[in-house]
């Protein structure tokens, strides 16, 4: 899973940005994700979120005063992220809004340092080469390890040069694939020996139970502490 921006001000195309990133990923066959994030409440019908979808997104979510998949509180970013990839497994998560998260970004007016590219006008014809830059440049949900196994020393050295293009054949080998943990609904960093053993381990146990009529293709074990009453 790779996640993208698209950023701006108000009123600089950003909607359609991402509409027309999700039909070219989902046109060469990438399943894609959207995430909107607004300090206003949501309203589905005709909406920027409603755009989304017929747009070719398989899972739509939203952040705001409220966030849905629907939740009554606001999500930080991460929490959403990982909330997205346990519900379905996606290639791209396409981000619009969100100008702080430290993730790859087309930027509709006002660039930072993970940009990639400003398209100010944004141009149609423009479409193609984004898409060829996003496949490049984007990456996955970063989970701080710093384990070097991309050959940078750090995470955020490594969304650098990602970001810059001196990155472009790299990719983060830490990326929670196998088994993903969540805290209170934070994910927490697990290294890929971590996740093989905690897969093979539920798999496991799943394996001795009574499923032989199912096609098992995703376990999610979710386990609830008890209060202190």
């Amino acid at each position: 899973m790779k996640i993208v921006g698209v950023t701006g001000t108000k009123n600089t195309g950003k909607t359609t940005l991402v509409e027309k990133i999700v039909e070219g990923l989902s046109g060469e066959g990438y399943h894609v994700a959207t995430l909107k994030h607004s300090h206003k409440s949501f309203d589905f019908p005709g909406r920027d979120t409603d755009r989304h979808r017929k747009a070719g997104a398989e899972i739509v979510a939203g952040s705001g005063r409220e966030t849905f998949i629907l939740v009554d509180r606001e999500m930080d970013f991460d929490e959403i992220i990982a909330a997205i990839d346990i519900l379905d497994s996606v290639d791209f998560i396409v981000v619009e809004g969100f100008e702080s998260m430290e993730y790859a970004n087309i930027s509709t007016s006002t660039p930072n340092e993970f940009t990639v590219k400003v398209v100010d006008p944004f141009k149609l014809e423009d479409v193609d080469e984004l898409i060829a830059i996003i496949k490049k440049r984007s990456y996955g949900l970063l989970q701080g390890l710093d384990c070097g196994k991309c050959g940078f020393e750090s995470c955020r050295e490594f969304a650098a040069a990602k970001v810059r293009g001196d990155a472009d054949e790299v990719d983060c080998r830490s990326q929670p694939d196998r088994a993903l943990l969540k805290i209170n609904g934070k994910p927490v960093p697990l290294n890929p020996f971590v996740q093989n053993f905690v897969s093979k381990a539920v798999l496991g146990m799943v394996d001795a139970l009574d499923t032989e009529n199912l096609k098992i293709e995703k376990v999610d074990l979710i386990i609830k502490c008890q209060r202190n009453r």
